[in-house]
C-alpha cells in the first residue's frame, strides 16, 4: 500500500511552498487523493531535491541543546523543546507504524510463498507445454521480484526517513471540517499553534474560562498542559471535546474544531490596552505597539481596521499592521493630520498609558482558498494592512508568490529595511517602491508604467490597493484596463 502524505507535509519534506505544491496538483503533475499524495510520487517528482539535508537533524539537535538549557532553568527552551513524554509517545505511535509495516511485509511475503506453492502444483499435475512454460517463467518473475524488493540499496528511502523523523519532532495536526492542517512545536498548546500557523481558530479568553476555543478529538492522542475552570458536560466527554487553549498535540491528531470563515465569525471586542512603545520614524508616520491582557486578546483577520479611544477624545479607525498570529501585540501606523486623537498619540502618549481598542472592523481581506500570485499596491501609510496581509499569507505559506510595490512622498518607505528583509529571507517575494506625490496622478501613471511592462496581464493575480481614495481609484482604473479581475481587486482608501 502506498505511503500517503498531507500537501503541506510534502511541502515541508521538499522545502517548497505549500502554494507550490498545490500548483503541481492543479496542473495535474501530481495525483492528490483527498488532499494526500503518495510520497513515491513526489520522491518522482522531485528526484534532486535535498533529501539528505541536514535540516531535520539539526533542529532535533536543537532540541537536545534546548532541553538540556531547560534542566538549568532556561524559559526559552520549555518553549521549542517537547518534554520526555511528548517524545516518547511520539516514538512509541512511530514504532507501532513500523512494527505493523514489518507485519504486513511478512504477510505479505507468506502469502506469495503459498502462490508460489499453488503454482508449483498445477505445474506438476499440468501436461500442457506451453501452460507449464508459462508458469515456470512466472514462478522465476516472482524470485527476481522478490530478491529486488529484499536488496537494502534498493530499499533506501531517504523522503521516507526524513518523514518519520518530522513525525518525531513535531505533531501535525489536521482540522477536518475546514481541511486546513498546521505543526506543533516544543510544547505550544493546539490554539497557540494554529493561531501561529495564520489560523482564525476559535477563541475567547484562551484562559481555560470560556470554553469558546471548544474542539473535538477524532483520532491521535492529546495531553493537557494547562488548568481550566470551564466544565464539559458529560456528553462533550464521551465526545471527546476539549479545550485547545489547555492541549498540545502528543502524536498526529485529527479534530473538528470551529474557525472564522470571515470577517462576520469574529465578535466585536472592546479591549483595554496598554501602550508597549511609541516610534517616531519622521514627523509624517508614528508606530504605535499596544499590548492587551493576556486573557483578552484581540481577534481579528488580517486587513481589518480598529477602533481606538482615550478619554473624551473622538475615536479614530486606523488599520490594523500586525498579524493575527501575534494577537496580544498589536501595531498601528498612524500618519499625521491634524485630527485630536492623533495629536494625541504623536504629543502626548506615554509607554503604559491605556488605549481602549473596539473591533475589528473593514473586510479588505485576502481570499484563502485561491493561491494565486498575490500583489499588493502601497500608498505611503496604506502600508498598514496590507503589512499585516504579507505576514498572514508568509505564515500560511500559501501564494505562489507575493509581490510589494510602495509608492511613497519621502525619499524612501518608512519601514524600507523591514521589505529588504523580505525580499531577502522569502524565494517567492518581490519589492519594487517609487516615489509618487500624494496627489500626482499623472506621475503614478508613469509609475505604474514599469509595473505594466513587467506583467501587461494582471489577469491571473489577486490585486490589494491601498492608499488615498484618488490614487486607489486611479490605479484600479489602469489594472482594470490590463485585464485585472474586478473580483480579484481589492481596494481601501484611507
Amino acid at each position: 500500500m502506498p505511503r500517503l502524505v498531507s500537501l503541506s507535509r510534502a511541502a515541508k519534506l521538499v522545502g517548497i511552498s505549500r502554494g507550490e505544491m498545490q500548483k503541481k496538483v492543479h496542473d495535474l503533475e501530481l495525483e492528490s487523493f483527498e488532499g494526500q499524495v503518495k510520497l513515491s510520487d513526489i520522491e518522482r517528482i522531485f528526484p534532486n531535491a535535498e533529501l539528505e539535508d541536514n535540516h531535520i537533524i539539526e533542529d532535533m539537535e536543537k532540541i537536545i541543546e534546548h532541553a538540556m538549557q531547560r534542566a538549568r532553568g532556561s524559559k526559552l527552551a520549555q518553549l521549542l523543546a517537547p518534554d520526555p513524554y511528548t517524545l516518547a509517545a511520539r516514538l512509541q505511535a512511530v514504532t507501532k507504524d513500523h512494527a505493523l509495516s514489518k507485519n504486513i511485509n511478512s504477510n505479505l511475503l507468506s502469502l506469495i510463498e503459498q502462490i508460489k506453492i499453488k503454482i508449483s502444483g498445477i505445474y506438476n499435475e499440468s501436461k500442457s507445454t506451453d501452460i507449464t512454460v508459462s508458469l515456470n517463467d512466472l514462478n522465476t518473475w516472482i524470485d527476481d521480484s522478490i530478491s529486488k524488493i529484499q536488496t537494502p540499496h534498493m530499499t533506501k528511502t531517504p523522503l521516507l526517513e526524513k518523514d518519520t523523523l518530522l513525525r518525531v519532532i513535531a505533531a501535525q495536526v489536521h482540522v477536518k471540517n475546514t481541511g486546513h492542517e498546521f505543526y506543533i512545536e516544543g510544547n505550544n498548546t493546539i490554539l497557540e499553534a494554529g493561531l501561529s500557523a495564520g489560523l482564525a481558530l476559535n477563541y475567547g479568553c484562551s484562559n481555560g474560562n470560556c470554553g469558546k476555543c471548544k474542539a473535538r478529538l477524532i483520532s491521535g492522542e492529546i495531553k493537557k498542559t494547562k488548568p481550566h475552570d470551564f466544565v464539559f458536560s458529560e456528553k462533550d466527554k464521551l465526545q471527546n471535546y476539549f479545550l485547545c487553549c489547555s492541549n498540545t498535540a502528543i502524536t498526529e491528531i485529527e479534530i473538528e474544531a470551529d474557525e472564522a470563515g470571515s470577517e462576520a465569525d469574529i465578535p466585536e471586542q472592546n479591549i483595554s490596552a496598554k501602550v508597549k512603545k511609541t516610534a517616531k520614524l519622521s514627523e509624517k508616520i508614528l508606530i504605535l505597539n499596544l499590548k492587551t491582557p493576556r486573557t483578552q486578546r484581540l481577534r481579528f483577520i488580517a486587513g481589518q481596521n480598529a477602533i481606538l479611544s482615550s478619554a473624551d477624545l473622538p475615536p479614530l479607525e486606523i488599520p490594523i499592521a500586525s498579524c493575527p498570529c501575534d494577537d496580544m501585540n498589536i501595531q498601528f501606523h498612524v500618519p499625521a493630520n491634524d485630527d485630536a486623537f492623533t495629536q494625541y498619540i504623536f504629543n502626548d502618549l506615554k509607554n503604559s498609558d491605556s488605549i481602549e481598542i473596539n473591533g475589528p472592523t473593514g473586510s479588505f481581506l485576502i481570499d484563502e482558498d485561491s493561491n494565486k500570485p498575490v500583489l499588493f499596491i502601497a500608498f505611503d501609510a496604506g502600508f498598514a494592512p496590507i503589512k499585516s496581509l504579507i505576514e498572514h499569507v508568509v505564515t500560511l505559506d500559501h501564494a505562489e508568490s507575493i509581490e510589494l510595490f510602495w509608492l511613497h512622498t519621502s525619499e524612501k518607505p518608512y519601514m524600507h529595511n523591514q521589505c529588504r528583509a523580505w525580499e531577502d529571507a522569502l524565494d517567492n517575494f518581490k519589492y519594487l517602491h517609487k516615489q509618487n506625490d500624494a496627489e500626482n496622478v499623472q506621475q503614478l501613471e508613469s509609475n505604474l508604467e514599469s509595473l505594466i511592462n513587467e506583467h501587461n496581464d494582471f489577469s491571473n493575480k489577486n490585486i490589494f490597493i491601498c492608499g488615498p481614495e484618488k490614487m486607489v481609484e486611479k490605479t484600479k482604473e489602469i489594472l482594470l484596463l490590463h485585464h485585472a479581475e474586478d473580483r480579484r481587486l481589492r481596494t481601501q482608501a484611507l
